[in-house]
């Protein structure tokens, strides 16, 4: 009986396992898809897969916005602000991460086999980033037996989201110490958008992401505090707003723009998030949407100083109550009249971090001064200009309060602020610090907000057996939107 291509993908794609290809007869051909090309250039495979994640493992980015708060959903047709989500939905983060992690796979062995050290070690970072965005969106998932499609095991075991935390931070270990030995070369195959091939670079990409990590781990494992104050004195982080990691579409290795214009009229920013910018009248609130004005250019919302409001709408309620708000921002599809860029971490994140870990008694320093510069790499990202940014920070509403807890949801403020188009990503680090106060909308389909994404349905079929072992052990509501995660309530 001959095994159809078809089939292969259709079952390898939700469990995340990937392309085996070929009608055939024995496990050589089985393993061998005639349409892959066999012999791809490390510098290509490594762009490839820079690309891939930031943006294919970023499909269907306006959910996380939904998620996020960041923006609601004013028509009848899309409902996922009330959390009315499609089995695609989790589809397009699940599979998607998975084909990524295919190619990095065949990243890492073609790096290993012409002993490219910085290739792997940039293989390793992107593995884990991916699989620790995985546990983080949907909790155990397929990781110590995933992409073992060549050993014909289609039905992987799930793994707790620590053993994925804790073999990622080894993998970011094994990434480090290869860079930090350089034998060949600062990439010297090229392909690198992220940072030209700067190793340096590079390694304070590793470290920032365990320092991310280590503070979603914390309270799950106080342990770690010493881990985060040994990363911020030796000071290997992300050091500068030109240090973001970030896929910018510049038209360098083929990565072309688009121009950005305002949404539909279907789309408006969500009023957690218009609040949060209102409260120190942010000024890049002209970047991120478009203020709703009346036909002498007038803006329609003002609040009790006569200051313009960049009016959201409420998360999850009823088209009804929505149609009762006049003057809607609607975001911008991109940044400065381009397409966004796809952040992985960023620059002004690992400031707020720090000055986090010096509020939270971690290590000792400067706390204000760690804000004020995450504030200004922040606003600087969305260009605003200098003079702007020096009188946002001159702001009573903006310095860092002497007190402990108000500074401590100051710092929370900026960090939701500044994972603007990162939607999952401000959802994330809500759930680590439950800030902002997002909205539980009356027409939503729970009373309480999303702590993860269900699995994708068919996964339930084809993997039944080790999908309820995972949701019996490691999911204390089933496969619900409700259940916690290991680190999350």
């Amino acid at each position: 009986m001959k095994l159809h291509k078809k089939s292969y993908q259709h079952l390898i794609f939700i469990l995340g396992l990937f392309i085996l290809a070929g009608s055939c007869h024995d496990f050589e051909e089985i393993n061998t898809d005639p349409t892959r090309m066999t012999d791809i250039n490390a510098a290509s495979l490594l762009t490839q897969t820079i690309y891939d994640a930031g943006t294919r493992s970023r499909a269907y980015g306006e959910i996380g916005n939904y998620v996020g708060q960041y923006w609601t959903n004013t028509s009848l047709i899309d409902q996922r602000h009330r959390y009315d989500f499609r089995g695609s939905d989790s589809e397009a983060v699940y599979d998607n991460i998975y084909r990524t992690l295919y190619d990095i796979s065949d990243l890492k062995k073609k790096a290993e086999k012409e002993q490219l050290d910085d290739y792997l070690a940039a293989g390793l970072i992107l593995e884990a980033y991916l699989t620790t965005y995985l546990t983080d969106v949907f909790g155990p998932v397929p990781y110590t037996e995933a992409l073992q499609g060549d050993k014909l095991n289609f039905t992987p075991k799930f793994d707790s989201q620590e053993t994925i935390y804790r073999g990622n931070l080894e993998k970011l270990d094994e990434a480090y110490a290869l860079l930090e030995t350089r034998p060949g070369g600062h990439f010297i195959r090229g392909g690198d958008p992220f940072y030209g091939g700067d190793n340096e670079k590079w390694r304070k990409l590793a470290n920032s992401l365990k320092l991310r990590m280590y503070m979603k781990m914390v309270k799950a494992d106080p342990s770690v505090k010493a881990e985060i104050a040994t990363l911020i004195e030796e000071g290997e982080l992300l050091s500068s707003p030109d240090e973001t990691c970030a896929i910018i579409y510049d038209g360098r290795f083929g990565l072309q723009s688009t121009n950005a214009t305002g949404t539909s009229g279907s789309t408006a920013l969500g009023e957690t998030f218009a609040n949060q910018l209102h409260e120190t009248l942010d000024p890049r609130r002209p970047h991120m949407a478009v203020l709703g004005v009346d036909k002498e250019g007038n803006p329609i919302n003002l609040d009790e100083e006569g200051n313009p409001v960049y009016m959201g709408v409420p998360s999850g309620e009823s088209p009804d109550i929505i149609r009762n708000f006049s003057g809607l921002s609607a975001p911008y599809t991109g940044m400065n009249g381009k397409r966004a860029p796809s952040v992985l971490i960023s620059h002004a994140e690992v400031e707020f971090y720090i000055a986090e870990a010096i509020l939270q008694g971690y290590i000792e320093g400067d706390a204000s001064a760690r804000y004020a510069e995450g504030i200004r790499s922040a606003c600087k990202w969305w260009g605003v200009q200098e003079a702007d940014i020096k009188a946002h920070l001159a702001k009573e509403t903006v310095k860092l309060s002497a007190d402990t807890e108000e500074a401590l949801k100051q710092v929370w403020r900026e960090e939701y602020i500044n994972f603007y188009y990162q939607g999952y990503d401000g959802w994330i680090n809500y759930r680590r610090t439950g800030y902002p106060e997002f909205k539980v909308g009356s027409a939503m389909l729970t009373d309480r907000i999303l702590k993860r994404m269900v699995y994708p349905p068919l996964i339930k079929a084809v993997n039944q057996e080790n999908y309820t072992r995972a949701v019996n052990e490691y999911l204390d509501n089933g496969d619900t939107m409700v259940s916690s995660g290991w680190w999350a309530e």
